[in-house]
């Protein structure tokens, strides 16, 4: 897993989002999904610089998944790293769940220190090396 998919994963394990359960790395026909909650058929994507290269296979793959009956979100790594309250919200408005009380209790989920000791020296990991401030 990239480092942004593993920062992401941490706000969506263990049921922890809105009591639904996400796979990661998830088969699909001749695909793999970033992140897959079976339940309402929707899955997560992270999109890198790979993607900026392979535009239209992305296309036939998400037409793909749509014909299989799942709807798919993009976000870049940058909207993990820099906005990610806002992908979360994104989420759950699609989900059509309670935003602020998923929110929360990812944040619980989120707040035993060593997950989130991880998660910020992600971040700062990431912006070292992009000369983010």
């Amino acid at each position: 897993m990239t480092l942004p998919e593993k920062i992401l994963w941490q706000f969506l394990r263990g049921s922890s989002f809105a009591g639904l359960r996400f796979r990661r790395q998830h088969p699909i026909g001749g695909y793999i999904a970033d992140f897959c909650c079976l339940q309402k058929k929707l899955i997560i994507e992270l999109d890198g610089g790979y993607h900026d290269k392979h535009k239209e296979e992305d296309a036939n793959r998400d037409r793909f998944l749509k014909k299989c009956g799942f709807r798919v979100l993009h976000f870049s790594n940058d909207h993990v790293f820099d906005r990610i309250d806002w992908l979360l919200q994104t989420v759950a408005h699609e989900l059509a769940i309670d935003w602020e009380k998923s929110y929360h209790d990812c944040l619980a989920y989120v707040k035993y220190p060593q997950r989130l000791h991880a998660l910020l020296a992600g971040i700062k990991k990431y912006r070292e090396k992009n000369n983010v401030s």
